[in-house]
C-alpha cells in the first residue's frame, strides 16, 4: 500500500510532495531537508521507538556521524515544533536507547481539508504504510550493521519522487586533458581536477574519490568510462584545459558512468588569473545537476568551494608540486615538499590547504624518513594550528591534529574524538578514516575498523598505502586471501613501493615460502630511502630462520646509523628480542617512550614483541600507555 501524502499531527499538517509542514493558523515551518526527513521518519513510524543506530543510518545513508549529529538534529525539530524536551508532545526521549514520536498522526486522503486533526487515536499511519514499519522492525530486530542497507531502504523511501535519481552519488574528477600536447600544464591538469575534489567533497551525501585515487588516469588518452570502473562511481567529472601565457580555456563534463551520456558539459575562456572562478562555477554547476540524488535540494547547503584555499595563482601551483613530491612517502620528495609548501605559504599565509598539507608532509616522514617524532608533530601541530585559525572547522585539519594525539601523545580516546569529528564535517577525508581504523584495530573493535578502513579505501582506491596497510591488518587477523588481494592491487598501482613489498614477504612467510619472503624483504630494503624498517623487519626474519650472523650485521649497522640520525628504538627492540636478548629490547623501549616512538601504539599486539610480554618492565609500559585495558588487537608490519 502506497504512504499518504499529507499527514496530521497536533497542530500541524505534514505534506510529503511538496516537503513542507505547516501550522494551523495556515504559516509554514521552515524545516532545512534533513530535518523534513527526520520529521518525516518519526510520523510514519508514530508510536515505535526508533533506536539512534537505525536513525542514523537511515538519516545519513553511507556516511559517519557522531552522536552529536542526531542530538543536534532532535533538537532542532523540537525548537520547531516548540516541544519540550522535559514534558513532551511530540518527541519522546527514551534514555540510552533512541527515540519515540507520541503524538497521535492520522493519514490525511489528498481531497481532505488541511485543517490539523486532533484527539484521533485510530486513524494513525500504521494502517498505511505496513511495508515501512516492518522494514525499520527487521531493522531493530537484527541490528542492521551495513549503511548500504539503510541506503537502499532511504532510496526506495523516495523512489517516487520525479527527481529522484537512478544512480548512487559516487564520483571521480579526473585529471583534465590538454587540449594540445604540445603545450601541456600537467600540474594545471592535475590541479584542476583536485580543486574540484576538494570543493565537491563537501556537499552533503556525495561520495568524491580522493586526488591520489585519480593520479594514474591523466594524460590525453584517458578512458572516463573505464576509470569510471575502476573506481566504481557512479559519475564522472572529466575535461580539457589549454594554457597560452595568461588566458586559459577550459572545457568540463559531468557523465554517466552507465551510458557516457553527459548530464552538463561546459566551456570557459578566462585569463588564468581567473582559475578559481571556473572552479567554483564548475563545481556549483556539478552539484547542482546531482543534487536530486542528494540528501539536500540544490542551494539548501552552498558550495563551501573556497573552504581553506587559495586566490593567488602562483601560491596554487607551488601546493600542487609540493602534493605530488609527497605522494610516494620517499625522504627526498618529503623534504622537497615541505619546501614547496613553505614556498606557497610565503606567498599566501592564509592558504589553509597548504598548512595541511605541510603538516602531511611532516607525518609522512614518520614512516618514509625515520622522522624523530618530536620533531615531526612540532612543526605539523604548529601548521594544524595555522590551518584550523584560517578555518575552524577544516576536516582535513583535524584529522592531522588526530593523528598528533594517536601517534605522539598516545590520547587515544581524545584521538578517536577528533577522527570522529573531522568525519561529522566531511566524511570524504580518506586519512581520517584510516586513523580512525587504526585505532579501532588496535583496540580489539575488528569489525567496525575493517568497515573504516575499507571506506577509506573506497574514497582513495588507488592508494598503494591504503592497499598495504589494508592487506596488513588482514594479514595479522588471519585472513590471506583477502590480504593476497589487496596486495597484489597495490602493487599493480606502485610496483616498486617499499612498503607492499615488506608486506609481501610477510605473506609469503605465512604461506610457508620463506625463501621467497626474504627475497621480497630484501627488495623492500633496496627500494627504501630514508627508512631503517625494512632491513629491522629483514634481520627479525633472518634470526627466525636461523641465519643471526647476518641479522647481527643488520643489527650493528642500525646501531651505527642511531648515533648520527634517528632510528626508531622499536625497530631496534624488534630485532634484539628476536636475537632472544630480553634486556636490551626492554631498554630500547624504554627509549621509544622517550622519543614518543609512534610504534609504541602496536606495543600491545606487535607479534614481534610478543617473547617480551611477560617481562614486568614490559607491563610497566603497558601500564603507563594505558594500554592494558583493552583486549587483543591487531598490528600491521
Amino acid at each position: 500500500m502506497s504512504a499518504a501524502q499529507r499527514y496530521a499531527f497536533g497542530d500541524f499538517v505534514l505534506e510529503r510532495s511538496q516537503q513542507r509542514v505547516r501550522r494551523r493558523d495556515g504559516g509554514a515551518l521552515d524545516l532545512p531537508p534533513r530535518l523534513f526527513s527526520a520529521l518525516l521518519l518519526f510520523v510514519e513510524n508514530a508510536g515505535e521507538l526508533l533506536d539512534k543506530d537505525a536513525l542514523m543510518r537511515a538519516l545519513w545513508p553511507g556516511l559517519v556521524v557522531e552522536e552529536n549529529s542526531l542530538s543536534q538534529v532532535i533538537s532542532g525539530l523540537r525548537r520547531a515544533l516548540a516541544d519540550d524536551s522535559h514534558d513532551s508532545r511530540y518527541i519522546q526521549t527514551v534514555p540510552r536507547r533512541g527515540f519515540r514520536f507520541i503524538a497521535p498522526v492520522t493519514a490525511l486522503p489528498d481531497a481532505a481539508a488541511t485543517e490539523p486533526a486532533r484527539g484521533s487515536q485510530d486513524r494513525t499511519v500504521g494502517a498505511s504504510i505496513p511495508s515501512r514499519r516492518r522494514w525499520l522492525r527487521l531493522a531493530m530486530a537484527t541490528g542492521v550493521a551495513t549503511a548500504g542497507g539503510a541506503a537502499v531502504w532511504w532510496a526506495s523511501r523516495w523512489a517516487s519522487r520525479a527527481d529522484a535519481a537512478p544512480h548512487p552519488a559516487t564520483l571521480a574528477v579526473l585529471p583534465f586533458k590538454p587540449i594540445a600536447s604540445d603545450a601541456r600544464d600537467e600540474l594545471l591538469e592535475f590541479g584542476m581536477a583536485d580543486s574540484l575534489i576538494a570543493r565537491l567533497s563537501t556537499v552533503p551525501g556525495l561520495a568524491v574519490r580522493s586526488i591520489g585515487s585519480v593520479r594514474r588516469y591523466g594524460g590525453a588518452d584517458q578512458d572516463p568510462l573505464r576509470a569510471a570502473r575502476d573506481l566504481d562511481v557512479a559519475w564522472i567529472v572529466d575535461g580539457s584545459l589549454q594554457r597560452r601565457g595568461d588566458q586559459l580555456r577550459v572545457t568540463a563534463r559531468l557523465l554517466r558512468a552507465g551510458d557516457g551520456s553527459a548530464a552538463w558539459s561546459g566551456t570557459f575562456d578566462e585569463k588564468f588569473t581567473g582559475v578559481f572562478e571556473v572552479q567554483d562555477m564548475i563545481s556549483a554547476r556539478v552539484a547542482q545537476v546531482l543534487a536530486p540524488s542528494l540528501e539536500v535540494v540544490a542551494g539548501a547547503h552552498p558550495l563551501q568551494a573556497a573552504l581553506g584555499g587559495t586566490r593567488n595563482t602562483d601560491a596554487y601551483q607551488l601546493y600542487l608540486a609540493a602534493a605530488r613530491y609527497a605522494q610516494d612517502m620517499r625522504a627526498d620528495g618529503l623534504r622537497k615538499s615541505i619546501e614547496l609548501y613553505k614556498q606557497a605559504l610565503e606567498l599566501d599565509p592564509g592558504y589553509a590547504l597548504a598548512w595541511v598539507g605541510l603538516a602531511e608532509a611532516h607525518r609522512r616522514k614518520l614512516f618514509g624518513a625515520d622522522g624523530l617524532p618530536s620533531e615531526v608533530f612540532e612543526p605539523a601541530d604548529f601548521s594544524v594550528q595555522r590551518a584550523l585559525a584560517v578555518v575552524p572547522n577544516l576536516a582535513e585539519a583535524r584529522a592531522e591534529q588526530a593523528f598528533k594525539l594517536y601517534w605522539f601523545d598516545f590520547d587515544w580516546a581524545g584521538a578517536e574524538r577528533e577522527f570522529r569529528r573531522a568525519l561529522a564535517i566531511n566524511p570524504n577525508v580518506a586519512v581520517a578514516h584510516f586513523g580512525l581504523a587504526s585505532l579501532l584495530l588496535n583496540q580489539d573493535r575488528t569489525d567496525e575498523g575493517f568497515a573504516q578502513m575499507r571506506m577509506a579505501r573506497e574514497l582513495d582506491p588507488m592508494s598503494p598505502v591504503l592497499n598495504t596497510l589494508e592487506a596488513a591488518y588482514l594479514l595479522e587477523a588471519g585472513r590471506r586471501d583477502e590480504a593476497r588481494a589487496r596486495l597484489n592491487r597495490a602493487l599493480d598501482i606502485a610496483p616498486r613501493f617499499w612498503l607492499a613489498h615488506c608486506t609481501l614477504g610477510l605473506l609469503l612467510f605465512a604461506d610457508q615460502q620463506p625463501d621467497a619472503g626474504i627475497a621480497e624483504m630484501r627488495r623492500a630494503v633496496a627500494l627504501a630511502d630514508g627508512t631503517s624498517r625494512p632491513s629491522a623487519l629483514l634481520a627479525i626474519y633472518l634470526a627466525r630462520l636461523g641465519q643471526t650472523e647476518e641479522a647481527r650485521a643488520i643489527l650493528s649497522q642500525l646501531l651505527a646509523l642511531e648515533k648520527t640520525r634517528y632510528v626508531p628504538p622499536t625497530s631496534l627492540a624488534s630485532v634484539y628480542a628476536a636475537l632472544g636478548e630480553v634486556e636490551p629490547a626492554l631498554d630500547a623501549l624504554d627509549r621509544a617512550l622517550l622519543t614518543h616512538d609512534t610504534r609504541l601504539t602496536f606495543l600491545k599486539d606487535d607479534p614481534r614483541l610478543a617473547v617480551l610480554r611477560q617481562e614486568p618492565r614490559y607491563a610497566a609500559l603497558m601500564r603507563k600507555l594505558k594500554l592494558d585495558r583493552f583486549g587483543a588487537g591487531l598490528a600491521p608490519l
